[in-house]
């Protein structure tokens, strides 16, 4: 399959150089992000009110429907548990034999997820949802992943130090939480600890290389990420030996369903190295904005499509929910001094600017 050979290898010096943005000293990340925005004209008012807009507001959409409440409500439960090919049957008739749609049913829930605009978000109302009657059902490994994937990685952290127990560890698939866990709270040695102690115990285990070829590949080692494509590469041609499709879209084994990899760092290579458009990088920012490394490297791929204020509206919020993640505030930092000075304002965004100033006292 030498076709793999340009998605997974180096093909040329050009595409060496473009590899994995997120291995790279801060400042060459900075660079890129704030390089763009450097070059353009100085904002107009009218630009100004819409960085401000994207900063502060969220507005629903208009496909905010029962039948999308219906169908994310039940893909919700699915991701919950982690498990793509759940068999869902709920129960919506009440004691008198009413049966209710699912909008009916959870109008509570239905009232606040209807007023969200990013898909995330929604997601994040329908897991809050289904705690307050699941929760208590998940292992341990798979309560680590409804945190994490819900982006709340210190949650997650915190019910690991409480409630899982040396015995827990029996299990191939907390291991492998574990390393997603650290990688997003940029611990990046401890996540490979556990991507690599997983990969010892289970080498045959494709969930176990997808994670482990995600630590090598941001290690910044070359002969670390060449054993990650190795890995991967295997991984892939697995799976593409088993689809009876005679079409196959590289991009869909990204995507939540059953056998899918779950790989961030990969996903942001593979759309790199496909030169993917804003739509298919936002397709794949559904899956993935858990992940501090794939939302930097969002963003810099709309400052490099010249779609700047976006990529600051980005930043903003990859800081606030990361703030711990020094590649996302220093990048925020240096897009709101760039501002300034085609602004000519020294004190243009001075709110966020103090906010990101705090998140630096605290590393």
């Amino acid at each position: 399959m030498n076709f793999l050979k340009k998605w997974l290898g180096r093909s040329s010096k050009q595409e060496e150089q473009s590899e994995n943005v997120s291995a790279q000293p801060h400042n060459n990340v900075q660079q890129q992000l704030t390089g763009n925005i450097a070059s353009q004209d100085q904002l107009s008012e009218e630009e100004r009110e819409l960085l401000l807009k994207m900063l502060g507001r969220s507005e629903a959409l208009e496909q905010n429907t029962p039948d999308q409440f219906k169908t994310e409500l039940y893909a919700s439960l699915q991701r919950y548990y982690s498990v793509p090919d759940l068999e869902i049957n709920l129960n919506l008739t009440d004691a008198e034999g009413n049966t209710y749609l699912e909008h009916e049913a959870f109008d509570g829930t239905y009232a606040h997820w209807k007023g969200i605009r990013s898909v995330s978000d929604r997601r994040g109302v329908l897991f809050a949802h289904w705690d307050e009657t699941e929760l208590t059902k998940l292992a341990k490994w798979q309560v680590l992943e409804r945190w994490v994937k819900d982006r709340y990685p210190t949650r997650a952290l915190a019910f690991f130090r409480e409630q899982v127990t040396q015995e827990d560890f029996q299990d191939i698939r907390l291991i492998v939480a574990l390393s997603k866990l650290y990688r997003c709270l940029d611990m990046r040695e401890e996540a490979m600890r556990y991507a690599k102690g997983a990969y010892e115990l289970r080498p045959d285990l494709d969930m176990v290389k997808v994670e482990y070829a995600n630590m090598l590949h941001i290690s910044g080692d070359q002969s670390d990420r060449e054993l990650a494509h190795t890995l991967f590469n295997g991984v892939l041609e697995g799976k593409i030996s088993k689809d009876s499709q005679t079409k196959i879209g590289l991009l869909n084994y990204f995507l939540f369903g059953k056998d899918y990899l779950d790989s961030s760092i990969f996903a942001i290579h593979f759309l790199r190295a496909g030169n993917a458009d804003s739509h298919t990088w936002e397709i794949l920012a559904n899956e993935y904005y858990w992940c501090p490394i794939f939302r930097m490297e969002h963003a810099v791929f709309l400052s490099n499509d010249h779609q700047e204020l976006p990529a600051i509206a980005k930043l903003s919020s990859l800081a606030d929910e990361f703030p711990w993640f020094k590649q996302g505030v220093l990048g925020f930092i240096s897009a709101i001094a760039q501002l300034r000075v085609q602004k000519g304002d020294p004190n243009f965004m001075s709110e966020d600017m103090e906010r990101m100033e705090r998140y630096k006292s605290s590393w």
